[in-house]
């Protein structure tokens, strides 16, 4: 391409990249939730749960001590927890002092986490007392451990009393979180994402699929992929979230145990997961369920006919969306009364809210009807 045209095409893509932004952050939805409804249950994990109310106070200390500590906006906070109530506080009290929180799985090898923690120049991480070491064994002596003990002592010393009252509140392009990605190129690529974005995320999940008290979440998808964020993040929309026990993404058993126990109607899952639950005989028992969200793979034809077959009651819907667009990018909801004149797999569908799609050839330019190009995508959803 030459200097000319590279110019037209950066010019192309720059109104692409143009965002409606919008005036709200995800910690707004959040404290909203949690004033009209804080006896709420928002998380419950095995036999512990807490209230919206209860997260909301226990979130605003963390965020006090962090405040303390000396965390600023866009400042990255790490999370280094298994799942758990810690791992709702942190991440609620780490956007509540207007930090922007780094999930670090404990799964991950030391190196990629030492990457992960220099790269994003990380210099807090929210853990539990009994990581502590393990974390001390990876991460620089400069970086601050904080843990709940720690917030509790802060709470009870005097230095409390000279806090100022008003919190740092983040504003819409303030860093809500960061995410790694797989690395599959050569290393891990931190993806940035706003509130404003994620904000645009919950609150199309919330008007278009009803997200909302009633609907009980499983959040099974470990916290260091794109697609926990929303999961994790439901309280915005009213939801309750079932923590599930560590490890319960790769065994369908435990997922099908958890989501009768608990009456779970929301389940996100990848199609090698969710052939895998078809195949237990107790899915069908599953009846809880009313939303089935897929993602990350080519989702069959045929798959989704097994899974609308296997549950009357429940609906399927594809979901599609590369880590730099804020979780998912499009939508589609699989027809039942035409899935089978369909073809072999099922549509990416239709660009979120806020969002736009564009096939494009080598020139930036639009293809024509049937011709072959690269798809991008732009507005609200585009990490920073």
């Amino acid at each position: 391409m030459g200097h000319m045209e590279s110019i037209k095409a950066q010019k192309k893509l720059s109104h692409m990249k143009n965002k409606r932004k919008s005036n709200n952050t995800i910690l707004d939805l959040f404290l909203h939730q949690a004033q009209v409804q804080p006896e709420k249950p928002v998380v419950v994990f095995k036999d512990a749960s807490m209230t919206y109310g209860e997260l909301n106070t226990v979130s605003s200390e963390l965020a006090d001590y962090l405040q303390f500590l000396g965390v600023c906006p866009d400042d990255a906070v790490g999370i280094f927890l298994e799942p758990s109530l810690d791992l709702m506080i942190g991440v609620w009290g780490i956007l509540a002092c207007g930090g922007a929180y780094l999930p670090l799985s404990p799964d991950y090898p030391e190196e990629r986490l030492k990457y992960m923690i220099e790269d994003s120049r990380t210099k807090w991480i929210f853990t539990h007392q009994d990581l502590t070491q393990r974390l001390s064994n990876i991460c620089s002596p400069d970086i601050r451990l904080v843990t709940l003990d720690q917030v509790s002592a802060f709470k009870k010393s005097r230095i409390t009393r000279n806090l100022k009252k008003a919190r740092f509140s983040p504003a819409p392009n303030h860093l809500a979180y960061l995410i790694y990605t797989s690395g599959t190129t050569g290393k891990p690529k931190g993806v940035m994402i706003e509130h404003h974005s994620i904000y645009n995320q919950m609150n199309w999940l919330r008007t278009a699929f009803n997200l909302n008290g009633e609907t009980v979440i499983l959040q099974k998808t470990p916290m260091s992929f794109d697609a926990a964020q929303w999961e994790i993040l439901a309280p915005s929309c009213g939801s309750t979230v079932i923590m599930g026990n560590p490890g319960t993404y790769r065994n369908p058993q435990l997922l099908i145990q958890t989501i009768l126990k608990y009456q779970v109607n929301t389940l996100q899952t990848v199609p090698t997961l969710l052939q895998a639950l078809l195949d237990e005989e107790q899915w069908t028992r599953c009846q809880t369920l009313t939303q089935v969200f897929c993602g990350g793979e080519a989702l069959s034809k045929r798959l989704a006919i097994d899974c609308l077959q296997s549950l009357p009651n429940v609906s399927l819907t594809n979901l599609y969306g590369p880590t730099e667009c804020t979780i998912n990018s499009s939508a589609a909801t699989v027809d039942r009364s035409s899935v089978e004149q369909s073809s072999e797999m099922i549509s990416i569908g239709t660009p979120i809210a806020n969002t736009q799609y564009y096939i494009l050839n080598k020139q930036l330019e639009p293809v024509s009807a049937g011709e072959t190009g690269e798809l991008y995508v732009g507005g609200e959803g585009l990490a920073r």
